[in-house]
This record gives structure tokens, sequence and C-alpha cells, in this order.
């Protein structure tokens, strides 16, 4: 994730669904709070922002168009940490471990070892198919 990847002109759509995922998850807390909790107060404020916000952004998009940048511009840095973390994960974690079995196992597909004395190069020759149909029949 990158600083580009924000859209400070996000299209209509975009600006749409932002209300109807903020309706939907600001009125699941509301709910959570109303029945779970038992905090009137909190749940009341939840729906009203639910609402209204989610409403008005799904009536007319382009009102909640800096609500939507400023959202994006706080969510950057925890996307970003956890896009690093998870690059960093898979690297550490799957591909070191499968590259050290491996190596101990000595699998040398590409024959990178030193040669033996008779080679003078690591070309490898490979056999034509009999049939020339056969390049267009890839699998």
């Amino acid at each position: 994730m990158k600083w580009s990847d924000i859209q400070f002109q996000p299209p209509k759509t975009v600006l749409r669904q932002f209300a109807g995922a903020w309706l939907g998850f600001l009125l699941a807390g509301a709910g959570h709070q109303w029945l779970a909790r038992g905090h009137h107060t909190a749940a009341l404020v939840l729906g009203a922002l639910a609402v209204g916000v989610g409403g008005l952004g799904l009536v007319a998009p382009a009102t909640i168009r800096r609500l939507y940048i400023g959202c994006m511009i706080v969510a950057f840095p925890v996307g970003w940490v956890v896009s690093q973390v998870m690059l960093a994960v898979m690297y550490f974690c799957v591909i070191t471990p499968v590259a050290l079995f491996f190596r101990l196992r000595g699998r040398d597909l590409l024959h990178r070892a030193a040669p033996p004395p008779e080679r003078t190069s690591f070309w490898t020759a490979k056999s034509l198919p009999e049939d020339v149909r056969r390049y267009l029949r890839q699998y």
C-alpha cells in the first residue's frame, strides 16, 4: 500500500459503498451496545450517526467525501504496517524455511553448482518436439 493508493477524488460509487458500510457497521455497533451491553445512550448516538451520515451518503454521496478522505488518511498507516508485517511473515516463516530445506537436501534445479572441468558452458541441450503443431497445444 502506498500513499498514491488513496483516492482523493473518489467516484460516487465508492462514496456510496463507504456510506453503506458506515451505515451497516455503526448500526451493528448500536445494536451491540443496546442489546449486549445495555448502554442505551451510546446505542442511540451510534444509531443517529449511522442513519445521519450513512443515509446522507447514500442519497447525496458528495457530502461525505471529506469524511471518506479523512478516514482513508487515518487508516493508511495501519494498512501500511500490516502489509509490511505480512510480507515479512511470509518471507521469514514460509519462503526461508522452504529454501533452507531445499539447500539441506541439495536441490539444485538450475545446476548452479561448480560444473565438471570438462564442461565449458552451463548450456543444456533440449530435445525438439517431433511435431511442430505441439506448440499450439500448450496443455
